[in-house]
């Protein structure tokens, strides 16, 4: 059986930097996975936290989400994460995050699941 691809949010990276042993055990488990995928809108997010300051901490950042695809935002993301945002009230960043998801066919992985469970055409669940 074909497991589905995966799209991870920003809240499960960051439990996984503050090492929340869940999430930890998550990502380990993810190892083997190339269909593992974050928004680039995520990734701004992360370098976006104070942390960052520190170059050391901003590289190790930068090396543990190489291991993953990133989805860079195109026009075509742009405008579907604009409707979502406009048809779902959703919040840019989340809207960009669900239309990452949506264009890879993927679950979105999140604890944000209220938020998201609005959006129809989106699979959601919870990691831990």
């Amino acid at each position: 059986m074909e497991k589905t691809p995966i799209v991870i949010d920003t809240n499960i990276f960051i439990d996984h930097l503050r090492n929340y042993a869940p999430s930890v055990q998550f990502f380990n488990s993810l190892a083997e996975r190339e269909d593992i995928y974050f928004s680039a809108i995520t990734e701004t997010e992360l370098i976006a936290g104070k942390h960052n300051n520190d170059k050391q901490k901003r590289e190790q950042l930068l090396h543990f989400l190489h291991r993953w695809n990133k989805v860079i935002l195109t026009n075509q993301l742009a405008l579907r994460a604009g409707d979502i945002s406009r048809e779902y009230n959703l919040d840019v960043p989340d809207a960009i995050i669900a239309a990452t998801a949506t264009s890879q066919n993927a679950t979105l992985l999140t604890k944000n699941i209220k938020d998201f469970r609005k959006v129809k055409s989106l699979t959601v669940q919870e990691p831990y």
